[in-house]
């Protein structure tokens, strides 16, 4: 099938959209006078450049271009590489007419391309997430000072002699921001879109020979108030430089759509070709299109009518082939089809061949839902700014593949760009790999409000909005793995709006699109909301909706966070209408790698180049604030949101999310016939066809039974009960036993090996036995002995020595060794996370009333308060010694009572109870007691939740029995904070290289944190104060914690959102209970552990 055109409605749309992108500059400022210049006039948005076109590459032959590989093209050239470089600190200081042939560059220095200069030693890298780092902000103008820095670049380059007689482009894929291109000395015209390609025609002022090459390239232009995303401002030239040659009449854009019949079985293949002809003379294509299968057999050849295009002009062509059953395409099963678009001449010379990756997949909203191939997919989706910690913003192939990778790998499916069209090689590996993509315009003017003053709402910003969003649309609308358009981020909103979306939906009736800042919905086809809480979310489910609920950014996983994201999780997989998922706020913190100092101090540099390398020292990763003067926009480490550092190790936390995500759901059922329940939400492969199943019972560590899970049979979005064929055991008495299932790969893939874990569950088996109890007489006679205002206790082989006049234990011996440093007392204080820093948890605003109880930074020092009202000290029966403490915390006059009971047997038996006063109180960071051990006590072992740090709300880990150093509890998050906690531990053991030390048993859990810092080391009050792991001191010291609870985490937001309730300590009397035990070398902490005190 040929038609001459698109339908009228989307030709009118785009013709006038292509007319915005070539629009006139302004004569003059308002109101007559100086002409405005380029670099400060929203409506020049680019001059000289070719109209948008679908990414592709050209090839000379088929056999060439099924490797997809442009290095295999003969028409094309990369002119990445070192570019001979000049950097001006403004706009007054730039060079002048160094784009002249003649100029004299011999002096000037090199760089990369692609580089931000900032990152290579030019220039201030700031982070800001909403203020724009210029002032004062008045839109379009762009003040002239020291910051606005300028790069100028030039290169040299031959066109190959097999390129004569052919046309010849050059593509920048992203410059920041505004840049002019000259070739020859001959100015070809600007851009500004820093986020999409700009291509520029060289072929009537190409010389024979070398060729100059000469970019200007302004840091920021009036479009850098439309890209006001939370990132790194940086600039330059930051993407690939391709140079390019088609023949005179060539296929300059091409669309791919794929139809799915109703029952989304067939397809039709869709095709509209753009033909131009660059010639003097009307010349005639034969255009033939193949399709091949995924494993590279045809299932299609049409030859296309001979289509006639007028000399110095373009046709248009339509195409389409129903096809019978093709392999569907998903971010299960992400089967690509290969198109190749032929051109031959009139003679049937061939002209080029362009190759494509077809995905057949269908995407709509449907009664509330958005379905993928008639599927009501679930979104396990994350946000992504491009970052590489050492080169910025310029992206590898290798960086995007690790990238992807582990996102498969901690079952994430879907991405968000935020907050621009990423590189034409993302979307090419997200079709590879399969995930699907929400790709976003190059909009965000957060800067400017939500009201009147939004760009949004201004018709004279109108076509760079149309302009960014066509642009996008163009370069990005084959690719498969997209699954909706986003019109931008935090832009506010306004008529502006209002004409993109109607431009993308005629455009391209085959996708949603959104638009978080349209709380109406009327440019949104999904409510997609920042950052709701829980019950907001189970709320739009609760009445009925036409459109579906899935939230482009929640659980803001700033440092130590993403606390209790099953909250969003359960009433999905509870089977919630219109609740599809959502996208976690972000993937990777922006961290630049940078030397440390030789003082270990802050200091201020000017980028990450300023100093020189120690290997002695290291790097850390820097965040705003860190470089430039003083009064430098900075925004701290808000860039630093990731669920990866900037090195992609991954947070903690990223476990949470992999066990939330994981597409096999697994609930108990009779857990006496070890019965389980499976579904499966995955929503195109069964389970049997990709994982295995495998059963185990743990205790302790020690796996002591296993078995494969046979007879799996779970379809898409089906149940499946399993009794799995575990046999009776006598159990031993003091011992738990869990049951474990899990699934892993079947085979290869490749984001992953076969065998790697993608689902698992544990389960505590109702199997038991009393556990022995210690008598806790053995060992000895206790001796208690009165020395000045100390009471010591020594027993066999260990002492335990208590103040009377604290009430603390300030001594525990193991033979003569010492292992206290300071003493173990009552402890409130956790050293805030980034989300307690955002909620202004370290405040110590005064109370105003019980209702208004002041700030939780009061708990900081509430410790140093503490005061025994009175000691009472007496021998009890077994030979037992018993301290009670009537304590006082002083700061609160809250009584707090401490019993100490020693035993013969090396154990000291811990019980407190705190009991508010009538006076205000905020509530409780934190409900135990610290103290300090003696350095060389750095070997730790615990039977718990492990082996990664857990928290209160965020401790989906395995019981088990687990070992290390100190050392490695410690995680660097890019800004000291609270790190490596243990949930649900029934023992934790400090011990030295022989085995010495002490032995914590909980009565019957502990919360429970070992770290050579301090928790003062790690604090720090606010986001944007600087503060980083270097700085920390080098001890060799033990901080101990033994707490029932501390707060959790927390993840809604990280500006004011605090830890849900339950997972907070309320200000009533409260209770806990442990024991110690001297460990002299040689014990068997598991039987120790499981023994139960008479």
């Amino acid at each position: 099938m040929l038609t001459p055109r698109l339908p009228a409605l989307v030709m009118i749309t785009l013709t006038s959209a292509l007319a915005a992108l070539t629009s006139p500059r302004l004569a003059a400022a308002e109101g007559g006078g100086a002409m405005v210049p380029d670099w400060q006039n929203p409506q020049a948005l680019h001059e000289g450049t070719e109209p948008p076109a679908a990414t592709m590459t050209v090839f000379a032959d088929a056999a060439s271009a099924l490797t997809f590989d442009a290095t295999r093209s003969p028409w094309v050239r990369s002119l990445n590489g070192e570019w001979k470089y000049h950097w001006a600190a403004t706009p007054k200081e730039r060079v002048a007419n160094f784009w002249r042939s003649d100029f004299d560059d011999a002096a000037w220095k090199t760089i990369r391309v692609p580089s931000n200069p900032e990152v290579e030693g030019y220039g201030v890298p700031i982070y800001t997430n909403i203020a724009y780092p210029w002032k004062p902000v008045n839109p379009p103008l762009i003040p002239d000072d020291a910051l606005n820095h300028v790069s100028a670049y030039r290169r040299s380059f031959t066109v190959p002699a097999e390129w004569a007689g052919r046309e010849v482009y050059l593509t920048f894929d992203g410059v920041n921001s505004f840049f002019t291109l000259w070739l020859n000395g001959k100015k070809l015209g600007f851009s500004k879109d820093s986020r999409t390609p700009a291509t520029f025609r060289l072929t009537p002022h190409l010389r024979t020979g070398e060729n100059q090459l000469a970019v200007e390239v302004f840091r920021w232009c009036d479009g850098s108030y439309l890209e006001d995303q939370d990132f790194w401002r940086l600039s330059g030239i930051f993407r690939d430089v391709t140079l390019w040659s088609t023949p005179t009449v060539h296929v300059r854009d091409f669309r791919v759509r794929t139809l799915l019949d109703p029952a989304y079985r067939d397809a039709t293949l869709d095709l509209t070709l753009n033909l131009q002809n660059r010639g003097a003379n009307a010349r005639t294509v034969k255009l033939e299109m193949v399709v091949n299968d995924p494993a590279g057999k045809e299932v299609l050849r049409q030859t296309l009518p001979d289509a006639a295009v007028a000399a110095d002009d373009s046709a248009e062509l339509h195409a389409s082939a129903r096809v019978v059953n093709p392999q569907k395409w998903s971010a299960e099963i992400p089967q690509l089809y290969t198109l190749l678009i032929t051109a031959k001449d009139e003679h049937g010379a061939l002209l080029e061949v362009i190759p494509w990756r077809v995905g057949f997949r269908s995407v709509e909203i449907r009664d509330g839902q958005l379905l993928v191939n008639g599927m009501p997919t679930l979104f396990r989706g994350v946000n992504r700014h491009e970052w590489d910690p050492d080169l910025g913003q310029v992206m590898t192939r290798a960086r995007m593949i690790e990238d992807i990778r582990l996102m498969k790998q901690h079952n994430i499916n879907a991405v968000r760009t935020c907050h621009y069209p990423n590189v034409p090689l993302w979307y090419a590996l997200c079709d590879e790999y399969g995930l699907y993509v929400i790709d976003e315009a190059n909009i965000e003017s957060h800067g400017m409000g939500y009201g009147e003053a939004s760009l949004a709402r201004h018709a004279e910003w109108g076509p760079a909005h149309l302009d960014r969003t066509v642009r996008m649309f163009e370069r990005d609308k084959n690719h498969a793995c997209i699954i909706t358009w986003s019109l931008g981020n935090e832009a506010g909103f306004g008529e502006n709006f209002v004409r993109t979306y109607e431009w993308l939906k005629a455009a391209d009736p085959t996708r949603p699109v959104q638009y978080e800042g349209d709380r109406s919905t009327r440019v949104s086809d999904i409510v997609c909301p920042m950052y709701p809480n829980p019950a907001t979310v189970r709320n739009y489910a609760d009445l009925p909706r036409t459109k579906p609920f899935i939230m482009c950014e929640y659980a803001h996983a700033m440092g130590n966070s993403t606390g209790d994201i099953w909250a969003y999780w359960r009433p999905i997989y509870a089977g919630t209408r219109h609740l599809q998922g959502g996208y976690i706020w972000d993937w990777v913190d922006q961290g630049l790698r940078t030397p440390v100092p030789a003082s270990r101090k802050i200091e201020r540099l000017e980028n990450p180049k300023s100093i020189p390398l120690d290997p002695k020292l290291g790097t850390f990763f820097a965040y705003g604030g860190t470089f430039g003067p003083p009064d430098v926009a900075s925004d701290g480490n808000f860039c630093a949101n990731g669920l990866i550092n900037a090195d992609r190790r991954p947070h903690p936390g990223l476990a949470e999310v992999k066990k939330a995500y994981q597409p096999i759901q697994i609930v108990a059922g009779d857990l006496a016939k070890t019965e389980v329940e499976l579904q499966n939400w995955f929503d195109f492969l069964p389970a049997e066809a990709w994982l295995e199943g495998e059963w185990s019972v743990t205790s302790e560590g020690e796996t002591l039974q296993r078995g494969p899970i046979d007879g799996l049979k779970l379809a898409p979005r089906a149940r499946q009960r399993i009794a799995l064929p575990v046999k009776s055991l006598s159990p031993v008495p003091g011992r738990e036993y869990f049951l474990e299932v899990r699934f892993t790969l079947r085979s290869n893939t490749p984001w992953a090996d076969a065998g790697h874990e993608v689902a698992w569950e544990q389960f505590e088996l109702p199997w038991s036995a009393p556990a022995p109890i210690a008598e806790g007489t053995s060992g000895g006679k206790l001796t208690l002995q009165r020395e000045g205002d100390r009471v010591a206790v020594r027993g066999d082989g260990f002492a335990a020595t208590f103040s009377q006049k604290t009430g603390l234990l300030v001594s525990l011996t193991s033979g003569e060794i010492e292992l206290l440093e300071a003493p173990l007392m009552p402890h409130f204080w956790r050293a805030p996370v980034d989300n307690d820093r955002g909620s202004h948890m370290p405040s110590t605003e005064p109370a105003k009333s019980f209702w208004q109880p002041g700030g939780m930074g009061a708990w900081r020092d509430a410790h140093t308060t503490w005061s025994a009202r009175a000691v009472h000290v007496r021998e009890g029966a077994g030979g037992r010694i018993e301290i009670e403490v009537d304590g006082m915390i002083g700061k609160f006059e809250s009584r707090q009572r401490l019993a100490w009971t020693v035993l013969p047997s090396g154990d000291v038996v811990v019980e407190t109870t705190y009991f508010p006063s009538e006076k205000p109180h905020p509530e409780m960071p934190r409900f135990g007691m610290q103290t300090t051990l003696r350095a060389g006590f750095d070997q730790l072992a615990w039977l718990g939740k492990g082996p990664h740090e857990t928290y209160w709300d965020r401790q989906s880990a395995r019981v088990g029995l687990y070992r290390g150093t100190v050392a490695e509890q410690f995680f660097p998050y890019i800004k000291p904070q609270e790190t490596g906690n243990k949930e649900a531990v029934r023992w934790i053991a400090l011990t030295d290289a022989h085995g010495r030390g002490v032995l914590a048993i909980g009565d019957p859990l502990l919360s429970a944190n070992a770290l050579h810092a301090t928790t003062e080391d790690l604090f720090a009050a606010t986001q944007k104060e600087n503060f980083y792991p270097y700085q920390l001191p080098d001890r060799k010291t033990v901080t101990l914690n033994l707490d029932l609870k501390q707060r959790g985490v927390g993840g809604d937001d990280s500006w004011g959102a605090l830890p849900h309730a339950e997972y907070r300590l309320a200000t009533w009397p409260t209770t806990y209970r442990y024991r110690l035990h001297v460990l002299r070398g040689g014990e068997n902490l598991e039987e120790l552990g499981r023994a139960r005190l008479k």
